[in-house]
């Protein structure tokens, strides 16, 4: 009985562990690595990655930098938790590491006492390192370091120890100083960077380090040393070893990322669009400029119309796109490039991006696309002219006629002799209501697109909008002359003769820089780029007036602005002025210049400017090496004179023909008018494949060459005009006569001359003027070509010039002849009453006693017929 209660009572035990145990079993060997139940398990450290892997890390003698964080992994490739890891180094002498992964490129301080802290002073290593290069040594060597946990130890990282690197310089065919071929790549080329480093060798002077084999292999190696002196004694060029074994691999980056990009594994550059910008290599914890790069620029623009001529017709409405072909100064095409498309009268037929060209009204324009920097073939100012980069190029002319006839807007007014404007409207043919101003104004111009009208004057700025002849905006911190408007309506002109100042003035703002000088008369680029301001001595108060002159600080100077290179100033010859234009004892300064001059000439292509005077010269765009100076510490000269441009002649007022072959100009001299065709021709390359076009600008042996041009001249008398002085000579917009327009002489007469000039013809000839005109005063053209608008002294009427008449009657019998004196209005301007005389405004100047005046003042705007 004993014996079966002690069975049961084993069962009653034994039977509900066995369910256990066959219910819920476990596989330890499931959390190895193995799967065998022992080993690794798959949640310890299996593996230890430290960075960088492959580019090693770069310290100079003493510097410190702290380990990128090691990273632990399992054996299946998660992160793994490493409680604490421990750093090891191959050469405690090169490369110490405190227990926090800090290096030192030396050794750390420990136990160092006075309650300094253990690992805060890294001093040199002692010994230097001396690596053995032929005879001689360099202070370099390599040390490895590593970081270990749980017995697992991460790969090694090489560490590279040296000097201070005190520069890095490009070497090979990207270095922007060498000749020859590889000066510069052309776009889409690449090239493999590669530098030589300096540092602080014995007796403080600047040895080589390390070098490519470029330079180190090369016929003559210390040629190509950029440091002051060669490697250390006893290192042999050949035995300098590439920085890439010294330094570590180095990295670099580009300035200008529109001219080059660098691929960051490889160091290979890539030629990206012209220019040349700064290439900035760094290794370790330090930067330098290491040297420059260039992407050839292009020696060749050209541009035609879709079927390939570079004249021709397009209807008024239609666009069409130019077709612009480009070649670099290798020969190789370029394509992406930003250029500046510019027409010479964009109101009727514009230039938009690309090249697209859209007529609005009729007219004739000549149209050239322009590589300006800093938007295209950009380059530091320092090394301007490097391979041709830094330099503006220009294309060849394209001329675009738009047929027909429009009908036209013109506003007339007289600054600084009456304070009213008056507009008309030739559809309806009627004069409009005058326009009176809150002062008397000293000036008036249009901008080149037709939107605003602006008056300057003593108090302030005007801006009218010719779209309803309303005053939009008065500006009392812009006093002064208004002397040019840019083309695209961005900016004014504005001379402050009180204070002998010049206004750059921001149209959309209101805001303004400016430049201290003295102007008379100013010109734009088509492209609105660059300015040129004209200034002449003898128009400050006589010195025969005694007393204190009112109006000082004139000169005989060109001043030049360029949204690149800022403003600059140059002397221009002696420029003497007739009687009738200089300023009485009583004129104030900021007061209407009678008659405003007419000048300077910007030559189409827009390569530069003519100034009158005696001898009439051109500056051009291409800049010119110089001695540097204290003033001038670049040794750029940008807007010299031009050599071959000094035409021996005489002139007071100039203009240029849009067809870019003549400057026409005209003086006053000897109680006679001159007037003076000067031939003009830009240096030309021949395109491959294509039209002529300007050659970009010459260096010889790495200094920059002035653009040369070549010049003719044609001396024309005026007969049968009485004048005192020369005011214009207007050239018609498709270049095929030109108006010379002048002050009335002593003895002038009723039934006045209008001199006219067909280019190439020959001679100057004489319109009778229709009516009581002693005078033609001022002039302008409608875009459209058809009429010539002028003033007149004597009858203060505007005559309407057939321009088609004008040129039928050379080449019709006298019995087919028409009077081109078609129609005269009068705008019956009122004058105004100087203070001298009882008046309240100090800009009015008048000093006869008639109540209306002659227009002085001209603005045309073409408008639809529709």
């Amino acid at each position: 009985m004993r014996r079966f209660l002690t069975l049961v009572c084993l069962l009653c035990v034994a039977i509900p562990a066995g369910i256990s145990i066959s219910g819920c079993t476990r596989n330890p060997a499931g959390n190895y690595c193995n799967g065998l139940g022992y080993g690794l398990k798959d949640t310890d450290v299996a593996s230890i990655f430290l960075t960088p892997q492959t580019t090693g890390i770069s310290l100079a003698f003493g510097q410190t930098q702290q380990i990128n964080g090691p990273s632990a992994k399992t054996c299946k490739g998660a992160a793994a938790t490493v409680a604490t890891f421990t750093y090891g180094t191959t050469n405690n002498q090169l490369v110490d590491i405190s227990p926090a992964g800090n290096m030192c490129a030396g050794t750390w301080n420990r136990n160092t006492g006075g309650g300094i802290p253990n690992y805060t002073i890294c001093s040199f290593p002692s010994p230097l390192p001396a690596t053995a290069t032929g005879t001689g040594t360099l202070p370099y060597g390599t040390a490895y370091i590593t970081a270990s946990a749980n017995s697992v130890t991460s790969n090694p990282v090489e560490v590279f120890i040296h000097p201070q690197v005190t520069s890095l310089t490009l070497a090979g065919p990207t270095a922007a100083t060498l000749t020859g071929p590889q000066s510069c790549l052309s776009q889409g080329q690449l090239a493999q960077l590669d530098a030589q480093a300096c540092f602080v060798g014995s007796g403080g002077t600047q040895q080589v380090l390390c070098a490519p084999p470029s330079i180190t292999g090369s016929a003559n190696p210390a040629s190509g040393w950029a440091c002051s002196a060669g490697p250390p004694t006893g290192v042999a060029a050949g035995a300098v070893p590439d920085c890439t074994s010294v330094l570590g691999t180095l990295a670099y980056s580009v300035g200008t990322a529109s001219i080059a990009s660098i691929n960051g594994e490889t160091n290979q550059i890539t030629a990206e669009q012209p220019g040349t910008t700064v290439i900035t290599a760094s290794i370790g914890q330090g930067a330098s400029s290491a040297g420059y790069f260039s992407t050839c620029p292009p020696a060749s623009i050209q541009v035609t119309l879709a079927n390939g001529a570079t004249s021709g017709t397009i209807t008024q409405g239609v666009q069409q796109d130019l077709v612009t072909t480009i070649f670099d100064t290798k020969g190789n095409p370029i394509t992406g490039l930003t250029l500046n498309y510019q027409s010479t009268d964009p109101i009727d037929i514009s230039a938009g991006t690309g090249g697209a060209i859209t007529t609005s009204f009729p007219g004739v324009a000549s149209v050239n696309a322009i590589c300006q920097p800093p938007t295209c073939n950009p380059a530091p100012i320092n090394v301007i002219g490097v391979n041709g980069t830094g330099l503006s190029i220009s294309s060849n002319p394209v001329t675009i006629t738009t047929p027909g006839t429009a009908s036209q807007y013109v506003w007339f007014s007289a600054p600084g002799q009456s304070q009213y404007y008056v507009p008309v409207e030739l559809i309806s043919g009627t004069v409009g209501a005058s326009v009176r101003m809150p002062y008397v104004p000293n000036s008036m111009l249009m901008d080149r697109t037709g939107v605003n009208l602006y008056f300057g004057s003593s108090r302030e700025l005007m801006y009218y909008t010719t779209a309803s002849n309303t005053i939009s905006r008065q500006d009392t911190s812009a006093p002064g002359v208004v002397l040019a408007v840019s083309p695209t309506n961005a900016q004014l002109l504005i001379n402050d003769q009180a204070r002998q100042v010049f206004y750059l003035y921001a149209v959309s703002s209101g805001s303004s820089t400016t430049f201290g000088g003295m102007g008379a008369s100013a010109a734009w680029t088509p492209d609105g780029q660059t300015l040129y301001v004209y200034d002449n001595a003898n128009l400050n108060t006589p010195a025969t007036c005694g007393g204190t002159p009112l109006i000082t600080g004139h000169s005989d100077t060109l001043y030049v602005y360029n949204i690149n290179t800022g403003w600059s100033t140059y002397p221009l010859p002696a420029s003497p002025l007739p009687l009738a234009s200089l300023p009485s004892c009583t004129t104030p300064p900021n007061v209407a210049a009678l008659p405003p001059l007419q000048t300077p000439a910007v030559i189409i292509p827009s390569v530069g400017a003519f100034l009158p005077g005696s001898p009439t010269v051109a500056h051009t765009w291409c800049p010119e090496t110089v001695p540097p100076s204290a003033t001038n510490p670049t040794g750029i000269e940008f807007y010299p004179l031009a050599p071959g441009s000094s035409v021996a002649t005489q002139t007071d007022v100039l203009t240029a023909t849009t067809d870019g072959q003549h400057i026409l100009g005209a003086a006053y001299t000897g109680g006679a008018v001159t007037l003076s065709d000067i031939g003009i021709t830009v240096p030309e390359v021949t395109s491959p494949s294509g039209p002529k076009t300007p050659i970009a600008c010459p260096v010889s042996g790495g200094a920059l060459m002035p653009l040369p041009l070549t010049t003719t001249l044609n001396s024309l008398p005026v007969a049968g005009v009485d004048a005192a002085a020369v005011n214009q000579v207007v050239a018609a917009p498709n270049s095929n006569v030109a108006f010379v327009t002048y002050t009335p002489g002593p003895n002038a007469t009723a039934g006045a001359a209008l001199p006219y000039y067909v280019p190439g013809s020959g001679g100057v000839k004489n319109l009778a003027l229709v009516g009581t005109a002693t005078a033609p005063l001022t002039g302008a053209f409608s875009p459209d070509n058809a009429l010539f608008f002028v003033s007149t002294a004597g009858d203060n009427l505007i005559h309407y010039i057939s321009v088609p008449d004008l040129i039928g009657n050379l080449t019709a019998p006298p019995n087919k002849q028409v009077n081109p004196d078609t129609q005269q209005i009068a705008p019956s301007l009122p004058a105004c009453i100087p203070v001298s005389a009882g008046g309240n405004d100090s800009g009015c100047v008048y000093t006869g006693n008639g109540t209306v005046v002659p227009t002085t003042a001209i603005a045309v705007k073409p408008r639809s017929t529709t």
